[in-house]
């Protein structure tokens, strides 16, 4: 059911705040956004055995004999349901420590299998190195990452970093290719080496199998490599006829390539998250942030909300830069028009970084948040953060809240349940289609044979989608009024009235 009075409407996507146990909103989800998902972002309890978990409601600690299957157990049945929301393109980010880290790994391994592991984050989590475990500094945390389906007919590019255009270069050598002899036509190369016959390299992974003679920066016969190359030379010829040139800095012979004007290369993001700003290699999104740390997460949130609940919230900077890698290989760009799933939601830090996102780049992401009130956390912590953040920065975004729960009915007949569900079917529609009928005079939602007759009758001029139950049927008449005013009729699928107890 929704809380009406904790709708925000200000323009923009639609999105949802849904309270209550994740188990039984991941079941909700599977009747509404079924292979639909894009992303899903989490930070599960990792297990530290300080109180962070609670199963069967009861705290789970260091002693318990059982600390490792509880969760397990717990982890399992919702990665489960989580698999079963994701597109065929969708990507899930789990957060996770040392804990819980290995065998989290051998879980998602068997749910999500192994060919569809992408990679384990290692985010660098803090900067500051003060009182540290015995042999040990816990710095970093990981994010396991994997995909609904990594192959199709061959390995999906699904995140990427950033996008090289013209005249950006990229090198020629892969580690993990086959050696390929590859020749060079004459002044096709730039050389910043001196002038002069060549004969050999400097380096042990590049060998020149004939003398090149280099003048004025050019190679002025062929140039002929052997190199683990992740082109082979049919590819060397089509590139070079369409512009491309070639690049070699050193003695080294490392063969870069030069791509000709309107050509683009992409950049898969590093496994290790750094985010010392004096490290050459610190993380950044394609819009030039740098990944945060711990600490920064901290003061963002106590500068939004009052809050001692969360000791290690995440920087929205690190949701940000996961977010922004989801690519679109077929179309070449980077996906903005995204549906995103956090359901261990915690303080909202992926309903602010998905805000931030769509602020940067004109997106249309939508996000989806699950979370427990214990401790008032969802209505306090969760729902102030968003409203708050959106106040603040004027986001063009609107926010529902809505709360779930099981039903159990196992000691009444389905038909003593249709009055009860028909009062939510409203709320499930809104969910799936990221719209809103509250005040809403250009949709209406028509579950009766009654309301049918009372709609056809008094038609609003502005309203122009009805969203219709399954089994309200409208007349030739009616049909015709429909066509008649522009209406287009949407029928609610029959599964929404099933499964009651999701």
């Amino acid at each position: 059911m929704e809380d009406e009075s904790l709708f925000i409407d200000n323009g923009g996507q639609m999105n949802f705040l849904i309270e209550g146990d994740n188990l039984a909103s991941l079941k909700l989800l599977e009747k509404t956004h079924k292979g639909k998902i894009d992303l899903i972002y989490i930070d599960p309890p990792y297990n530290t055995g300080n109180k962070d978990f609670v199963y069967d409601d009861v705290f789970v600690d260091t002693n318990d004999t059982f600390r490792h299957s509880k969760w397990l157990s717990f982890m399992s049945s919702r990665l489960e349901l989580a698999k079963n929301l994701l597109s065929d393109n969708g990507v899930i980010f789990i957060s996770i420590d040392d804990n819980e880290q290995s065998v989290l790994k051998m879980l998602c391994d068997t749910i999500f299998g192994e060919n569809n592991f992408i990679t384990a984050f290692h985010w660098e989590k803090t900067q500051h190195f003060g009182r540290q475990k015995i042999n040990s500094y816990s710095n970093c945390e990981y994010v396991l990452t994997y995909a609904k389906r990594l192959v199709d007919t061959k390995i999906k590019e699904l995140l990427v970093e950033k996008v090289n255009t013209e005249l950006t270069d990229a090198p020629l050598y892969n580690a993990s290719n086959n050696e390929k002899i590859l020749t060079f036509p004459a002044y096709s190369v730039k050389f910043n080496i001196a002038d002069r016959t060549y004969t050999e390299t400097t380096s042990t992974d590049y060998k020149l199998l004939a003398p090149v003679t280099v003048k004025n920066g050019k190679n002025i016969n062929d140039l002929i490599l052997q190199f683990k190359s992740r082109w082979a030379q049919p590819t060397v010829l089509e590139e070079y006829g369409k512009g491309t040139t070639f690049w070699v800095k050193s003695t080294k012979f490392a063969i870069r390539t030069i791509y000709h004007q309107g050509k683009s290369s992409t950049v898969a993001p590093k496994s290790i998250i750094f985010t010392n700003a004096n490290n050459p290699f610190v993380s950044t999104n394609r819009f030039g942030r740098k990944v945060g740390v711990n600490e920064n997460a901290s003061m963002e949130l106590s500068s939004i909300v009052e809050s001692d609940i969360f000791n290690y919230p995440k920087p929205t900077s690190l949701i940000e830069y996961l977010l922004s890698l989801y690519y679109n290989e077929k179309e070449a760009t980077f996906s903005s028009n995204l549906t995103i799933l956090d359901f261990f939601a915690g303080s909202g830090t992926t309903g602010h970084a998905v805000l931030k996102l769509n602020a940067e780049d004109g997106g249309q992401r939508k996000f989806i948040l699950c979370t427990n009130n214990e401790n008032n956390i969802c209505r306090e912590v969760t729902y102030e953060r968003i409203k708050r953040v959106i106040e603040k920065e004027d986001y063009s975004a609107s926010l529902k809240y809505f709360k779930v729960d099981f039903v159990p009915i196992s000691d009444k007949l389905y038909y003593e349940y249709t009055d009860e569900l028909l009062k939510h079917v409203k709320e499930l529609v809104e969910l799936e289609n990221a719209i809103n009928f509250n005040g809403n005079d250009k949709i209406a939602i028509i579950l009766t044979e009654e309301e049918l007759d009372n709609f056809a009758k008094a038609i609003p001029e502005t309203c122009k989608t009805v969203y219709l139950g399954h089994d309200v049927l409208p007349s030739e008449t009616q049909e015709k009024i429909f066509k008649k005013n522009g209406i287009t009729i949407n029928v609610i699928p029959d599964y929404y009235y099933r499964d009651l107890e999701a």
